[in-house]
This record gives structure tokens, sequence and C-alpha cells, in this order.
């Protein structure tokens, strides 16, 4: 222990003298070291944390697309669990008056025992009795904690309120415990009835596959096992109901863990950024241990004397190994640092959805392991300086033959030696990095174009959701759209006003459909089209080419015949030979279990409502026909949308003063927040492929430079026997040439082994790209090149007879 206190205190004043490079080599470190642990803290939390559920480990999800009728006969069926909730995959938007400015609530539809599957308890009140679930039973709600604390002071008396939700009174019956989030973040409301979404139509709710179906297992009980239950179920449920949406006769479900439901999107996501962030590590590692060879062989003459004098080999290897662990310690301090700042940031990326953000914390562990990854980092940068030096001769070095030796075998050791091997190593993994960023960048420009489709910019939009109790029929709903499209076009600024169900690029209701003079097909055999309900100006308001008939007018409502527009893709589903072959206008389609045809009247250009998914099929409905409860206010403007939001929104409240209005915010941004998590990965990946190409660059730079050092000599000797200046420039550029040559063949064969871990986050490109994997190597190469030619001028404007005399 005294000799590493020594050792110690020796790497401390080394540090000291060289001031500069502590200071580089401590950055670099924190860097690799603090997005590993910040990237650690995330999976760790995200992916193998237990939920915040009592035995969270036997809670299961059996279905996430189930009817009401599948939900209520698994459930009186089902012998593995102990109960089975269901929950609704449409989020709700509830309208919460009585104060003084109504207020938009983000709320779920759950069935009454969800809290007791999950192992929930209120933090007051109580959970949804059965009686509650029941169609005609009183309207009760519970409330997220942040919700009390911010509208209800944290009053415990709480508990009996009664609250206007959606125009009709909810009484409060419990109040749920701080960060509870289910089944999705940022919720303050949770009422009963799962099935009876305001998306969907009361016609369609029973036939609509919108519920997920979870569970809680019972003890001695596997997922195998459930699994057999559920495939007999299944079996049973097809027989009995074959032409239901949610009857799959020739597809299994299986029982799932609900961590692995939850985390299943954002899974690959998190391991790709981790592999990143390692390369990112690997490289500063690399880039460091470079560094610490020349440095090494800087102290050669040092090291020798100290043999010279008694010095063991061990001894002088130990002392490289404590330098490198200082500095990797010190780099670790200042990275966890940098971690906790990370992590701050990503709970407050609201805008990316990242499941459980809320648990990610700055604790022990995390600490631990940056202190274990400081101090593998360490050993790891220490290992290339004390293996070159383990192999040196004491003699040579006294004699200094080590240097002429260094010069003949220069060539060799140009591709062999550890300083070589690192700066190839580094890039081959910046290489990587590269082609992996440049194919996310393609994937979100393609995304980009999709939007482009309907010119996104100088759109405001915002969400609208009515009063089930005051507009309790298809006429008053369509008389409010009316109003409201006719008043906003009235303002300044505004070119155009609609309204829609959904935007392009924010989800979707879809609906089966076929020709109604085509044989009649089950419902789930039947193509799925997305469905949208539009006012008569949605498309110039939205931009949206009208390539054949016509588009809606105001004639198409609730008394006259009912007509529908289609998209290109659904045109061609149908209709192979479109553009050309039979005209689609005129003709009849079936929508959904409706057995009334609807007339063709109109082809409009694919908009791509979800195209990560190649979701293109579209098919619209004039809201005055079919109006909804739920619906999207789209604003064309003359300038910036934002500015207009203010007199949007008085134009609201004067047709109704009850009425609030949510998500309200400009269309790109709308776009923006839709791709979140794409474009996050996208800039994280940028920014570790720079910062990479940096740390290579400097290292391919530093080796060059040692060696154009090291060889000042041979330049002369060279030089003397007639060598010109671009022998010398040829003959330094060739050796960085080499080495940025290997790493990029190198590094893009891994890029090709690797693609299959992009594959499913690319939009429009293949993950293997020619553009990526030509574009990139020779961008890198001329990069490489110059970072070659500085050392290489210098190398070239030596004065022979200064050369000769360098020693």
């Amino acid at each position: 222990m005294n000799g590493w206190v020594q050792d110690f205190r020796l790497a401390t004043r080394q540090l000291r003298r060289q001031f500069s490079f502590g200071c580089f080599a401590i950055l670099i470190l924190a860097i690799g070291i603090g997005t590993n642990s910040a990237m650690f803290s995330v999976i760790r939390t995200v992916l193998f944390q237990p939920l915040p559920y009592w035995q969270s480990g036997r809670i299961v999800e059996i279905s996430g697309g189930a009817t009401p009728i599948r939900f209520e006969e698994l459930k009186a069926r089902a012998r593995s669990y102990s109960d089975v909730a269901a929950y609704s995959d449409m989020q709700e938007e509830l309208a919460l008056s009585g104060s003084s400015e109504p207020e938009m609530l983000r709320g779920a539809r759950v069935s009454a025992n969800f809290l007791s599957v999950l192992g929930v308890t209120p933090l007051l009140g109580r959970s949804f009795v059965r009686e509650e679930d029941k169609p005609g039973a009183p309207a009760v709600v519970l409330i997220s904690a942040g919700l009390w604390h911010r509208h209800f002071q944290g009053d415990p008396r709480v508990i009996g309120q009664t609250v206007t939700l959606e125009g009709s009174p909810h009484t409060i019956v419990g109040v749920l415990p701080p960060g509870f989030q289910f089944p999705s973040s940022g919720l303050e409301v949770w009422v009963c009835k799962p099935s009876e979404s305001a998306r969907i139509t009361g016609a369609s709710r029973s036939l609509s596959p919108v519920l997920h179906l979870v569970g809680r297992l019972n003890s001695g009980l596997n997922l195998q096992q459930a699994d057999s239950e559920l495939a007999v179920l299944d079996h049973q449920y097809s027989v009995a109901h074959p032409e239901m949406l949610d009857s799959k006769p020739h597809s299994t479900e299986h029982v799932t863990p609900l961590l692995d439901t939850i985390v299943f999107d954002v899974r690959p996501k998190l391991w790709l950024l981790f592999g990143a962030v390692g390369f990112i590590l690997l490289i500063a590692c690399a880039n460091i241990g470079a560094l610490q060879i020349v440095r090494a062989g800087l102290r050669e003459q040092e090291f020798g004397i100290r043999l010279a004098i008694g010095a063991g080999k061990e001894r002088i290897i130990r002392q490289l190994l404590a330098e490198n662990i200082l500095l990797a310690m010190l780099g670790g301090a200042l990275g966890a640092i940098l971690a906790a700042a990370t992590l701050t940031g990503i709970r407050s990326m609201t805008f990316i959805d990242l499941p459980r953000a809320n648990e990610i914390r700055m604790n022990g562990e995390v600490v631990a392991f940056a202190l274990i990854l400081s101090l593998g980092t360490g050993i790891i940068c220490g290992l290339s300086p004390a293996i070159k030096f383990a192999h040196l001769d004491l003699t040579c070095i006294l004699r200094g033959a080590h240097k002429t030796r260094e010069s003949i075998s220069s060539r060799i050791a140009q591709f062999l030696g550890p300083r070589s091997i690192l700066v190839t190593g580094q890039v081959a993994l910046c290489t990587v990095l590269l082609i992996g960023a440049t194919l996310l960048l393609q994937s979100l420009t393609r995304l980009y174009q999709v939007a482009g489709t309907f010119q996104p910019a100088t759109l405001l939009t915002m969400h609208i959701t009515l009063a089930s109790s005051l507009y309790n029929s298809d006429l008053k709903q369509a008389t409010f759209y009316e109003k409201l499209t006719e008043q906003v076009r009235t303002l300044p600024g505004v070119r155009n006003a609609a309204v829609t169900l959904t935007l392009p690029m924010t989800g979707w209701a879809g609906s089966p459909v076929q020709l109604s003079d085509a044989p009649r097909l089950k419902l789930n055999e039947r193509p799925i089209s997305v469905v949208q309900l539009v006012s008569p100006e949605y498309f110039n308001t939205l931009r949206i080419p009208v390539k054949r008939g016509r588009q809606f007018t105001a004639h198409d409502n609730l008394s006259s015949a009912p007509v529908v527009i289609i998209s290109e893709t659904l045109a061609r589903h149908f209709w192979p030979q479109y553009p050309a072959g039979p005209n689609p206008i005129g003709r009849q389609i079936l929508i959904g279990a409706n057995p009334q045809p609807k007339e063709i009247v109109g082809i409009v250009a694919d908009v791509g409502q979800d195209p990560l998914y190649n979701v293109r099929m579209e098919l619209y409905q004039p809201c005055f026909q079919s109006p909804n409860l739920s619906t999207t206010l789209a604003v064309r403007t003359n300038g910036d949308p934002s500015l207009l939001a203010k007199e949007v929104r008085k134009q609201i409240l004067a047709i109704d003063p009850a009425q609030p209005v949510s998500d309200v915010m400009p269309m790109n941004d709308v776009v923006e927040t839709s791709q979140g998590q794409l474009r996050l990965m996208t800039r994280l990946l940028t920014a570790f492929a720079v910062l990479a190409t940096v740390l290579t660059i400097l290292g391919l730079y530093g080796v060059i430079s040692y060696s154009v050092a090291r060889r000042t000599k041979e330049v002369g000797i060279r030089c003397a026997l007639g060598a010109s200046r671009a022998n010398i420039l040829s003959l330094v550029i060739r050796q960085g040439l080499g080495l940025a040559l290997s790493g990029v063949a190198i590094g893009v064969c891994g890029a090709f082994g690797l693609g299959g871990v992009l594959r499913d986050l690319l939009f429009g490109v293949g993950a293997t790209n020619p553009m990526a994997y030509i574009v990139v190597p020779v961008l890198f190469i001329l990069v490489a090149l110059l970072a070659s030619y500085v050392p290489a001028r210098r190398a070239a404007q030596v004065d022979p007879m200064v050369a000769l005399r360098y020693e």
C-alpha cells in the first residue's frame, strides 16, 4: 500500500507538470464515463428495474387489441389469473369546467378493477367498484396527486367533492399516489367504462379492438402455462365470433410481462444509444492510450535511469498504471457530475415520451458503476504504455539504439505498433457511428418529406373534445363545428380553417373497408383503412391535392346521401390499374359493420398518416355527416401561426364559454413531437459521431506527429540523398492514409454487420444504403488526409543539416 501511495503522489506531481495534457485527458474521459453512466442509469431503470407495483413480475399483458366482448368472455373463462382488467389505448381529453377558465385534462378509461390488478392503493379515498363500470352508473373519477395539489391545494376533504368533466358532474372517489403513471405518462384523471372513448362512435364501440387486457398471474403459474390457456380461449373465441376484428384464428397471441410491453418500442433504441456511448468510451480510451504511449516514449530516458539504479520493470509499469488510474478517477468524478446533469435533462424531455422517465435518478448504483468504469478505464489506458515499456531493452534505452531500430522497422510499426493499432480501432469505431448517424439522418429527412406532402408551415392546430352531456346529438356536434370553422375563417390573418378527427403523423383510427358490389368478406378479412372525419375545407387548409372528383361541400350533411373521398393508395388497392382502368368515382364502399354503402366522390394524394408503419390507405368522411366528440382544429395563416392562437381561442369561447382546448401548437411542432424519439436518437447519435470524429482525428494527428518527430534523422538522411519535399510529403501522408484506409475498411464491415440493429428504426432508407457506405468513408478519408498533411508539411520543411545532428 505504501508503494501505491507513493506512486499516486508521483502521479499527482506528474499531472501538475503537464497540466494541459491532464485537463484534456480528464475532459475526454469525463465525456466517455459520464455518458455511459447516464445511459446505464436509463437502461437499468427503464428496462430492468421492477415496476413500482406489488409483485409486479406477476402482472402481464394478455392482449394488445381486444373488443369489449372478448374482454368479458376472457375475464369469465380464464383461470390463470386472479383478476383481469382493461384499459383503452385511445387517449382521453376531458374538459374540466366550473372554474375561472375551462381546462383540458389528460385522462384514461380503465376498468373498475385496474388498481387491484396492479396492486396499487390510492393515497386518499378508494378505487372504483364494479357497479361503477356499468352503463348508466353514477359518474366517478380518480385524480392524480399533481392535480390534487394544483387544483384542490392538497385538501384532504376532496373525497366526495364533485367536479364537472365533459359537462357532467363526476364525484371524486380517490387520489392516486405521487408518480403513478398508468397506462401512460402525464395522466391526471381516470374514469370507468374503457370502451366508451369519445373518439369512437357508439355504434362502433362493441366492434373496436381498442382495449388492452392485463392480468395478475396466479401464484405458481408461469408464462408458458398462461400461453397454453390463452391459445385455447382464443380458439374458442374465434369459433364463436368469426367476424370480429380481434378474432385471429391464424395467428397466436402470447402473454407478455407488463414491463416488456411498456418498454417494447424503446428497448432497441436504448441499446443502440448505449452501444454508441460505449464506442465513445472505447475511442476515448484508445486516444488517451495512444497519447500515453507517446508520453512514455518521451520519458524512456527517465525510465532507463530508474531501471539502472535498481527499480524493477513492474515498478515502472505500476507507476504508469497509477498515473492513468488517477486521470480516469478524476475524469470519472467529473463524469458523474455530467451524468447527473444529463439525467435531469432526460427527465425534462417530455416530448420523447420515454417510459418511466420520472423514475430515472442518480443513485448509489450509478455512482458505483461510474467508479468501476473509471477504474477499468484507467487500467485499460495504462496497459498500452505498460506493454510497450515491458518489451524495451535497458541497454538500448541508455545507448539510444532503440531510435535507430525503430527507424529501421518503422514501416512494420506503422501497421503493427500499439499506437497504430489503437488509431485504426478508433477510425473503425468512428466509421460505424458516422454511418449509423447518416442512415438516421436520411430517415428523418424522408419523414420530413412526408410532412411536406401536406405543407405544415403556417398551420396552427389545437385539440377539442366536446362534452358528451351537452353535445349529445350529431346535429349539435355538426352545428358547433360549422360555426367554429366559419368564425375562425373571418379572423384577420387566417386563410382557411377546417376540423379533422386526427392530424397526419399523430395517430389514427382505422376501420375495415370493402367495395359494396364485391362478395361480402368477414370484417377481419377486409383491409384496414385510416378513417378521417373532416370539414369541407380540410384539403384546401392542409393543401392536399385533389387528384380526381370533388371535395366535400356544406351540402354533404346529415340530410344528404353519404359520401367519401379516398386516397390514391386505397384506390390502387381496389383498382390496381389506377389511374388507368375503371374510374373509382361514383363507386360505393362499405365502412366497418355499417351496411349503408357510401359513394366515392373524390380521390386525393397520399398523406401518410403514420409513415413509420407505412400507413397510407386513407378514407375521408364529411364531419357534418359523421360528427365526433373529439376533433382537431387546423388553421392556415398568412404568417407565424402562434400569433393567432389567442384570437382563435376567443372564437371558441364565443361559441361555448365552457369549452377548453389543448395541444395548441404549430403543425411544424406537431411533426417534430410526433417523431420525438427518432429525432432525439438522430441528434444524439450525430453528436456522438461528431465527437468520435474529433477524437479520432486528434489521435491520427498525434500518431503522425509523433512518428515525424521520432524519424527526424531519417528524414534528414533522405533529404541529403536527394529526396524532394514531395517525396517526404508522400512518405508521411501514406502513413496516415494507410491507418485511415485500414480503419475505414474495418468500420464499413462492422457497419454492415450491425445494419440489422438499425433496420427497424429507419424509414424509407435501407440499412445498407449505398450513399452512407460510400460518402461517409470518402469524406472521412479526406479529413484524415488533411490531418496527416499538417505534420507531413512540417516534415518536408526540415533542414537536412539540422536533422542529421538530431538526437
